[in-house]
């Protein structure tokens, strides 16, 4: 299973063409909409970007790599210059966790007009409670290596 704390955690978004015309559209679109701040790396289909970062005058690295196989993207924001989460989160997607990070990934979606690899299913079955006012009991009967 995965092994990272759900609160670091998002689904790999989905390509909705071939590998090499997503990475075309993603280093043009990507480039209009962060300043030609991004770096490419064709042969590897990797892109890394530098953003500004949450601590002031930091910067984080977002780095997206388009899968070999099954039309996958995996998009990583990491900071140089970390700060402790917040205590608490009441705004919906929020898990307890660094939600600068989140949102920059999140706009890379929207700019990339890729949808989470996992949508569907989110959309079916995902239910967000915010954590001080959750009531729902822990499912048992989830094995969470299927996912």
């Amino acid at each position: 299973g995965y092994l990272e704390p759900p609160n670091r955690y998002m689904s790999p978004l989905q390509t909705l063409s071939d590998r090499d015309t997503a990475f075309r559209r993603a280093v043009r679109d990507l480039s209009a909409d962060f300043d030609g701040k991004i770096e490419t790396v064709a042969t590897e289909y990797y892109l890394h970007l530098e953003v500004s970062g949450t601590a002031p005058g930091s910067t984080d690295d977002v780095e997206i790599l388009f899968g070999e196989e099954g039309g996958i993207v995996n998009v990583r924001c990491e900071a140089r210059v970390t700060l402790p989460p917040p205590p608490f989160c009441v705004k919906k997607d929020c898990i307890n966790g660094n939600m600068d990070q989140r949102q920059r990934v999140q706009k890379v979606s929207r700019i990339l007009g890729l949808p989470a690899a996992d949508a569907g299913r989110m959309k079916e079955t995902a239910k967000w409670t915010p954590i001080f006012f959750n009531s729902d009991r822990v499912p048992t009967d989830l094995d969470y290596d299927d996912y």
